[in-house]
């Protein structure tokens, strides 16, 4: 058998994601796979807003269009970065059991978010965050800030921001977790569709890295993630949205909890539904159609 192929941009944090699966596969398969490493636009063009080059389609779209090419069979993506809509030729074959969801605080001297001082910098290019954040202390100041897990750290260290957020499940998977100053209660600040879950995308073409990867599926996990992204898709798909949706499967059952805030935050719509785990789909598409009949899109920036 051909030896596999793992797409993954450079980042420690993508490189650990992509690592990771490598060693599952070999664990399934006998052989570890060969990792390539892809240069995505999000990567080139950092100083940017992601929303200004395709948001998180700058993390994907050159990692598929590579796929496609047969550069490599498989690719490993944080499921929050991955488009909701379809990817022509490439499967989503497994959604590995999810990370903790929460957001971190990261501070400059360890405060939490309670103790910032007022007017204190706190650097996001989360929509979805600083929604959530301004909804929380409004009196706080914020400012863009892009790059990886560790120069996100280094600059809040260096004093270009009094604060920022970064993932929990990075954190984790980097071995960083003594960082976070604070672990943000999904109560306080939702996450993010998706977030903590990885994706394992195969190419259609490649029954060998299909057959690989499902066994790594966790169907909580998926379920969970289902419903959340077609809350998203209702909304408009985007990782720019300020909307923050966590679901939750307990035995046969899935809860499931929307929040979309203006951007001032002064303004919020929050609802919550639950069903069969195995209707998943179903109760976020109920759930995202009523955030819309509640107004929701008025809340989103050019909507």
């Amino acid at each position: 058998m051909t030896r596999l192929r793992i797409g993954s941009r450079g980042s420690p944090l993508a490189l650990w994601q992509s690592r990771w699966t490598a060693a599952q596969i070999a664990r399934i398969t006998g052989e570890e796979p060969e990792i390539v490493v892809v240069r995505t636009s999000g990567d080139r063009f950092q100083a940017q807003a992601l929303a200004s080059f395709g948001g998180a389609g700058a993390f994907t779209m050159e990692i598929d269009a590579e796929q496609r090419a047969g550069r490599f069979e498989i690719s490993v993506h944080s499921l929050k970065d991955l488009p909701t809509k379809g990817r022509e030729g490439l499967l989503l074959a497994a959604i590995p059991p999810r990370a903790p969801v929460e957001d971190c605080l990261v501070s400059q001297h360890g405060e939490k978010l309670d103790e910032l001082p007022r007017g204190a910098a706190v650097a996001s290019s989360s929509a979805r965050r600083t929604a959530q954040l301004l909804r929380l202390r409004p009196d706080l100041t914020l400012t863009g800030l892009r790059g990886n897990v560790d120069t996100r750290i280094r600059k809040v260290r260096e004093g270009e921001a009094a604060a920022t957020f970064l993932a929990r499940a990075g954190l984790t998977r980097l071995g960083l977790m003594h960082e976070c100053a604070e672990i943000l209660e999904v109560t306080r600040m939702i996450p993010a569709a998706g977030q903590g879950a990885l994706a394992l995308v195969a190419s259609e073409s490649s029954p060998a890295a299909i057959e690989a990867l499902r066994t790594l599926d966790d169907a909580a996990t998926r379920a969970e993630v289902e419903a959340e992204r077609e809350v998203l898709a209702a909304l408009g798909g985007g990782c720019h949205l300020p909307l923050g949706v966590l679901g939750r499967v307990a035995g046969a059952r899935i809860s499931l909890v929307a929040r979309v805030v203006s951007a001032d935050g002064r303004r919020m719509i929050e609802d919550r539904d639950e069903g069969d785990a195995a209707e998943a789909a179903a109760v976020g598409r109920r759930l995202g159609a009523r955030l819309v009949a509640a107004g929701a899109r008025e809340l989103i920036p050019g909507m």
